[in-house]
């Protein structure tokens, strides 16, 4: 079943999200499209929501409290459940999903997941608020996973394309299995620089992860043209970049959790990067996108 797309237009912003996931298909500035088409050759996603897991659980399964939970699903399952949209403003739109009989099986805990979209001048503003309705502590992790679309034409060609750091930086990356986990040790990546180059290859090891970096902010720029496109994500422990190789687009995925290590022991709470929320409390957690022409 397709899912409903609830459109808002604010100022010369316009933006298109669907029911399916809260999933934002369409950002415009002043008509011109930021967001990925969704082209199912290179991958049929423009902007999933990672919960209550971030990449992938060890062997498709973990235990808490005893009990063992199977979860084969990559990005835990809230992006695919339908969101139900319920609240929309002159300039924001805000959605919810809640646990039900079917999430409780694979993921003992009760919440509310929302996810709201705030156009604020040329900007979009995404906020997440998890909302721990147990009578105990909640362990969930959080990303987010917008692709945005690189123009390639006979004038741009995809090594045209730069990631940009607001701060120079020096970090170790990550270094993953086959399979999504990540191993316990890490490779140079990062030397006082501020630029990861676009090129073809780029990704051909999946995703290139980061963790703690000092910058809270990271721009996609050519050496064509001043068409450029920011990710504001403070707060986010996490930073990954992905795409399919030679693939038209870039994703920028600020996380909070990452997938299981390699050597980890499935319990939920022993998790790297894993979050831990008191009861009746609500986290949040925000990125705001801003596209510039």
């Amino acid at each position: 079943m397709e899912s409903t797309i609830n459109t808002l237009k604010y100022g010369n912003i316009e933006i298109a999200v669907a029911d399916r996931g809260a999933e934002l298909r369409s950002y415009k500035v002043n008509g011109e499209e930021f967001m990925w088409d969704r082209n199912p050759e290179f991958w049929a996603a423009s902007s999933p929501v990672l919960f209550p897991f971030v990449g992938t659980i060890k062997n498709g399964a973990y235990s808490f409290d005893g009990n063992k939970y199977e979860i084969s699903t990559r990005h835990g399952f809230a992006r695919t459940e339908d969101f139900e949209l319920v609240e929309k403003t002159e300039n924001s739109l805000k959605f919810r999903f809640s646990s039900n009989k079917e999430t409780l099986e694979k993921y003992p805990f009760e919440f509310e997941l929302f996810i709201t979209y705030t156009i604020v001048g040329n900007a979009l503003e995404i906020e997440y608020n998890v909302v721990n309705k147990n009578d105990s502590d909640m362990y969930f992790s959080l990303g987010t996973h917008p692709a945005f679309a690189l123009n390639v034409n006979d004038n741009l060609k995809l090594d045209d394309y730069y990631l940009e750091f607001e701060k120079n930086e020096t970090s170790q990356k990550y270094k993953l299995t086959n399979n999504g986990l990540v191993f316990d040790e890490k490779v140079d990546y990062l030397n006082n620089v501020n630029k990861i180059q676009i090129t073809e290859n780029v990704f051909d090891d999946d995703a290139i992860v980061f963790e703690g970096l000092k910058s809270e902010k990271v721009t996609i720029k050519n050496n064509k043209n001043s068409k450029e496109l920011s990710v504001e994500y403070k707060g986010f422990p996490y930073i990954a970049f992905w795409s399919k190789p030679k693939a038209p687009y870039v994703c920028i995925e600020p996380w909070y959790g990452i997938s299981d290590f390699e050597d980890c022991t499935g319990k939920l709470e022993d998790k790297k990067g894993i979050l831990k929320l008191e009861k009746d409390k609500t986290f949040t957690a925000k990125i705001v996108i801003k596209g510039i022409l």
